[in-house]
């Protein structure tokens, strides 16, 4: 008898042991699986960081040569104004000279040859133009224009006075829906300025992270796709907890998408069905890479 309640007992701790190692072994492999997709998640994030800060660096870069290309225009246009300033000088010299029967060939040539510098002119503004409205520098490139030749200036009258007084600083909400509706409207380059002046007033703002995503939204509109994504990482970067940052991860996706880096739109499109599965815009997401 007691030799049969030996082995029985000999059985059941047999029996927990091994149930014991079998339970060890399974919370081991559970570990090491966590600490694989940690690792992973972590290796993920940090390339598309990687990513974005090289793709930051190299808009950089771009932005200071279209800079320097734009200073350049700007001394052209200069020496292009001189030669037609110039040009009328001695055209108002030969008319003095020849009074009203100057020849028509002389005259002909000069005005030819201002027409055609007229033109150069309006060819390198419009130039000019295109490169601030990419750089978003209107205010920065009105300041770098030639100034006005001695002797042009005129003086402000009451009338121009009264119109140059700052208008009333709107609030916190008014300069939002107030930029929010030009947006609604169409008028992209109003509601960017309007955007553009909360995010630099209201940086704190509650809804900083919204007027943020809209400036991106903006770019993402005009096809700017570069400006796009830099605006969408700072929604990303500067308001993680914000409710905008599962569509700026989408939009930047796209973004890559719409200029041919299906690379690191895939790793951007993955990292916001990882991190927001549930989401709306993790659906748009998963469809978007299962038809890539």
């Amino acid at each position: 008898m007691k030799s049969r309640i030996w082995f029985s007992a000999i059985c059941i701790s047999a029996l927990l042991g091994a149930v014991g190692c079998a339970t060890n072994q399974d919370m081991a492999r559970i570990n090491d699986r966590l600490a694989s997709l940690e690792r992973r998640g972590y290796d993920t994030e940090r390339t598309r960081d990687q990513r974005i800060e090289d793709f930051r660096k190299s808009q950089t870069e771009k932005e200071r040569q279209l800079r320097s290309e734009n200073a350049e225009i700007f001394a052209k246009i200069d020496g292009l104004q001189d030669q037609i300033q110039t040009l009328n000088g001695k055209i108002e010299e030969k008319q003095h000279a020849m009074g009203q029967g100057m020849s028509a060939g002389a005259g002909g040539d000069l005005d030819s040859r201002i027409t055609a510098l007229d033109q150069s002119v309006s060819a390198l503004k419009d130039r000019v133009t295109r490169i601030e409205e990419y750089l978003a520098m209107d205010g920065s490139a009105k300041k770098a224009a030639p100034s006005a030749r001695p002797g042009t200036e005129q003086s402000a009258g009451p009338d121009k006075a009264a119109e140059a007084a700052p208008p009333k600083a709107l609030s916190e909400n008014e300069l939002y829906a107030k930029a929010k509706q030009e947006f609604d409207q169409g008028d992209l380059e109003n509601a960017r300025s309007g955007f553009q002046d909360f995010m630099k007033r209201f940086p704190k703002s509650s809804i900083a992270d919204s007027a943020q995503f809209w400036i991106g939204e903006i770019y993402f509109r005009q096809k700017w796709y570069e400006k796009a994504i830099l605006e969408y990482q700072k929604v990303i970067e500067h308001y993680p907890k914000g409710n905008k940052v599962q569509a700026a991860l989408l939009k930047q996706g796209l973004s890559f998408y719409n200029l041919g880096d299906k690379a690191n739109a895939r790793l951007v499109l993955k990292e916001l069905v990882t991190k927001y599965p549930s989401s709306s815009e993790a659906r748009i997401a998963k469809h978007k890479l299962e038809g890539s």
